[in-house]
């Protein structure tokens, strides 16, 4: 089942790298630009950021991976890949203050890899049971 293979492996993953993203940008913003070398401004957009990756992918890989579920498998793979196309687009637009670092686009990657791992969290016919279809 592609769900307990890959499905439940990615939520750990996303739950990890979304805690550890999300605490850095949430208590320490100005040491998230440290580490990427990027202009410190806007931090009050990362701490933006930080809070809703708690919230959602943290909070919602924990609540998945307590019990899962097909709407809940859902939210998170179309968050996560939101987070993906976001994230690459404003690569390929050359938005990232620091865009020469390697953790820029080692993020990028993480999410897409991310996104394709949750995909069979967010199929119907991935669940044994009933109840989560629509």
């Amino acid at each position: 089942m592609l769900v307990e293979s890959v499905g439940r492996p990615t939520m750990v993953v996303n739950l990890w790298a979304s805690l550890a993203y999300g605490l850095v940008l949430i208590l320490a913003p100005d040491l998230f630009c440290d580490i990427l070398q990027a202009d410190a401004i806007n931090i009050a957009w990362l701490r933006t950021i930080g809070a809703a990756l708690l919230g959602t992918n943290v909070l919602g890989s924990w609540l998945w991976l307590r019990n899962p579920s097909l709407d809940m498998g859902r939210v998170q793979t179309v968050t996560a890949g939101l987070e993906a196309a976001a994230m690459g687009v404003s690569l390929l637009f050359g938005e990232f203050t620091a865009d020469n670092i390697w953790m820029v686009q080692a993020s990028v990657l993480l999410a897409l890899i991310v996104t394709i791992g949750l995909l069979p969290t967010a199929w119907g016919g991935s669940y044994s049971s009933n109840n989560d279809t629509p």
